[in-house]
């Protein structure tokens, strides 16, 4: 589960920085506040995924027990 989280959050992170530097480079002034609300969202919804995940795939039992 670690390993897909890295390969989500890497071209998240590298989207972010590109809009960044982007739009300075176009000379317009981005729009942080929504930038940091989508980030916010979208890791809240992942940690949110990862303990749903963990919840239901608990210690399972065999049906020979």
């Amino acid at each position: 589960m670690n390993r897909a989280i890295y390969i989500i959050m890497v071209p998240v992170v590298l989207v972010a920085v590109g809009y960044i530097l982007i739009f300075r480079a176009v000379g317009l002034a981005p729009g942080y506040g929504r930038l940091l609300v989508a980030m916010a969202l979208f890791a809240g919804v992942a940690w949110w995924m990862v303990r749903k995940s963990a919840k239901t795939s608990g210690p399972q039992k065999s049906k020979n027990d």
